[in-house]
């Protein structure tokens, strides 16, 4: 997005306004690309000051292991060649050596942190070389470097303050979707809307139905784990394996969230993580 013309993003806006004739609504927009993006927190703020940002999480494994299998079932999938001939564990092995390669040959150019710099630093404000050079490293790796979510979180609150960046989670969405939606009305500042029930019961862009124009309610829907085992894991030992590699290597990331978790900088996390990746 960085360097793309800021241009039409500014007029889609405008022109919503202009089609609805209104000037009292809300714009906003959605990207999972956008999280990751390690030029895109000072954009955005540069775009709208007054921006306010909604994170949805999901554990870091099963964010990772779904990718995996979406690619593998997307005929035309951006990553499908990556990933055709290999089991999870066989990619998540290969995939983990390149991964931690690349931040190894990072961590030589670490410094010290800048004096002055605040709780969160990013691009442009306080990262040093090294951690660029790592944020590198994990946002090159769609499906698996993204997971390190604590990297790309402290860059968006190193430009956008915790009180404008609402951290959400999946599990909680599953759990209750009402109760989230109004975690966003709220936090937007917007009336509370009339939702469909049933509708707050279904899954869009699910397995077998990769796209919005088909839903399945959330019982249809089983456990990314037990895809079918060409593309989750092949035998149960090596994915259990790849699994416990996968935990190690998001550890410290996690456990940097739970701090700001614990400092009230961000939402609580989902119980199951701490237990996970204590």
């Amino acid at each position: 997005m960085c360097d793309k013309h800021l241009e039409p993003y500014q007029r889609e806006a405008a022109t919503w306004r202009l089609r609805l004739n209104r000037t009292d609504i809300l714009i906003g927009d959605w990207s999972a690309s956008y999280f990751s993006c390690i030029c895109c927190p000072p954009l955005l703020k540069t775009l709208n000051p007054d921006i306010k940002i909604i994170v949805m999480l999901r554990d870091p494994v099963d964010r990772a292991l779904s990718r995996f299998v979406e690619q593998k079932r997307v005929p035309n999938g951006p990553f499908r060649k990556q990933v055709e001939n290999s089991t999870f564990a066989e990619w998540a092995a290969t995939e983990l050596v390149s991964l931690r390669d690349c931040i190894s040959r990072a961590e030589r150019f670490r410094g010290p942190a800048p004096a002055g710099a605040g709780p969160f630093t990013g691009w442009g404000a306080g990262w040093t070389l090294g951690e660029w050079m790592e944020a590198q490293c994990l946002a090159r790796s769609n499906l698996l470097g993204w997971s390190a979510y604590s990297v790309f979180l402290g860059n968006w609150l190193a430009h956008i303050p915790p009180e404008r960046l609402l951290v959400l989670y999946t599990v909680d969405l599953s759990a209750d979707p009402l109760a989230v939606l109004r975690r966003v009305e709220a936090f937007l500042g917007v009336r509370q809307h009339t939702y469909d029930p049933q509708r707050l019961g279904l899954v869009f862009n699910a397995r077998d139905c990769y796209n919005w124009r088909c839903s399945k309610p959330q019982k249809e829907v089983g456990p990314v784990d037990k895809a079918d085992g060409a593309a989750a894991g092949g035998h149960e030992g090596p994915f259990k394996q790849a699994h416990a590699e996968l935990v190690r290597f998001f550890r410290p990331y996690m456990q940097r969230l739970f701090s700001w978790a614990d400092e009230g900088k961000i939402a609580q996390v989902p119980p199951a993580w701490r237990t996970t990746y204590a």
